[in-house]
């Protein structure tokens, strides 16, 4: 993001009367591509420029922020069709040609406008929201300015700026709340670990996608927090589940990014390190190859304080076998593509069964996903799969009903403690649920 300190338009002698104030925000098409292509100093300095003729063509506005591909100003008008005039001509403007460090740029822009409130100084959550909901619409028919109509509903769809900006009071206020999906060890018939998901059920935006919110938490570096948050929760859940007698593990899922932060894994190991363990902890095939050294370090430091590993789509990256052999492994887990096409595809019978031959073979149990009817459960169970996991077995549910289930099927045992330096290799699978 640019870092540009709030500018103004000289002022006119319009300055003094009672036009209504107007905030916009303006975005650029296929900018975010190009400023892969051109680099960041350049695309920056594009935008720069192009505030610079905003300021030019909007009388008495001023420019707030600018953001990767996004300008926000305010600006003075007579009433909406005039903002709408002005906000033309700005448009025609910024469409001209700009040439910067050699390389010739030429924006074509679509901007929301909402008119702000006599009286009202800043801009609230409520009218960015709305403004930028506006204009990541997708109604074709509402041309390249758009303007919000404070007489008409507020469109529900919010872009990743809107979602970033609530992200904080979601954390502060407990909106995020968590899920856990058993898994069933198939010698046993127990329940013996499950997999904690996160949801964010907000109660300005509804559900949130779980894979947007990470995606987005990644960038800003907020996934920090959030997994912070995650791994506190589940400890509080895991005391719970303690006192009613169903001492699981609960594996929770780390960002690649995250793995190769000393300070943060130090900081997650002392929160779950010198207790029983019953946190483990995934993360993806991705983040390993990225940086193996630094990855397999971590595995080792993470298996040294008796934390279990899981490894998520592993197979899906490059070499997978020779980073298999280097890891200290002992389960892997069948991504659910092959498993739901077990009981009516011919390819997908043999790769499971290779898979499960393979990791017994290197003194893995395997467990698969995806499990989602009983003959399904039962033809792998005949092929020697340890553990399934699927909507069989359980869908992910609430704390209290996890425990309602696993007190359904007699599962009241004493707490056990999982083997010293586990590291579990998981194949596939969502990260997010």
């Amino acid at each position: 993001m640019a870092d540009m300190t709030r500018r103004s338009a000289p002022r006119t002698r319009h300055d003094a009367d009672r036009r209504t104030r107007y905030f916009a925000v303006m975005s650029f098409e296929r900018f975010i591509a190009a400023r892969r292509t051109v680099g960041f100093e350049i695309a920056n300095r594009i935008l720069v420029r192009a505030a610079d003729r905003i300021l030019a063509a909007m009388q008495a506005g001023s420019v707030g922020r600018i953001g990767h591909d996004t300008i926000e100003f305010t600006f003075r008008a007579a009433d909406a069709a005039a903002a709408r005039n002005d906000l033309a001509g700005c448009l025609t403007l910024l469409e001209r040609r700009l040439e910067i460090g050699g390389v010739s740029f030429q924006l074509t822009g679509t901007v929301a406008f909402a008119a702000i409130p006599t009286g009202q100084a800043a801009i609230t959550d409520e009218l960015f929201d709305a403004v930028i909901a506006t204009l990541s619409g997708d109604d074709a028919g509402s041309g390249r300015i758009r303007h919000v109509d404070p007489a008409l509903p507020i469109p529900v769809q919010l872009d990743d700026l809107a979602l970033l900006r609530a992200l904080p009071g979601a954390l502060a206020g407990n909106e995020l709340t968590l899920v856990y999906q058993p898994k069933l060890d198939c010698r046993t018939g127990l329940h013996l670990s499950a997999e904690a998901l996160l949801r964010w059920v907000s109660p300005r935006f509804g559900a949130v996608n779980t894979l947007r919110m990470i995606t987005l938490a990644e960038r800003t570096g907020m996934i920090r927090d959030v997994t912070l948050w995650v791994i506190r929760q589940v400890l509080r859940d895991l005391a719970v589940l303690e006192a009613a007698g169903q001492p699981l593990t609960v594996f929770v899922n780390m960002s690649g990014p995250l793995l190769a932060d000393q300070a943060f894994m130090t900081e997650v190991m002392r929160l779950i390190a010198g207790t029983p363990p019953r946190v483990g902890i995934e993360i993806t095939e991705t983040s390993v190859i990225e940086d193996p050294e630094a990855a397999i370090e971590t595995l080792a430091a993470l298996a040294a304080a008796q934390i279990p590993v899981a490894i998520d789509d592993f197979g899906s990256g490059l070499s997978s076998l020779a980073y298999l052999k280097r890891l200290p492994v002992n389960e892997l887990k069948i991504d659910k593509m092959f498993v739901s096409q077990l009981t009516s595809s011919n390819r997908d019978p043999l790769i499971v069964r290779a898979s499960i031959d393979l990791a017994h073979a290197m003194d893995m149990t395997v467990t698969a996903e995806g499990v989602e009817d009983a003959m399904c459960q039962s033809l792998l169970q005949v092929m020697g799969c340890d553990a399934l996991q699927g909507y069989h077995i359980s869908r992910p549910v609430p704390l209290p009903d996890l425990i309602a289930f696993l007190r359904t099927r007699g599962e009241e045992r004493p707490a056990r403690r999982a083997p010293a330096g586990t590291v579990r290799l998981v194949r596939g699978g969502s990260t997010q649920g």
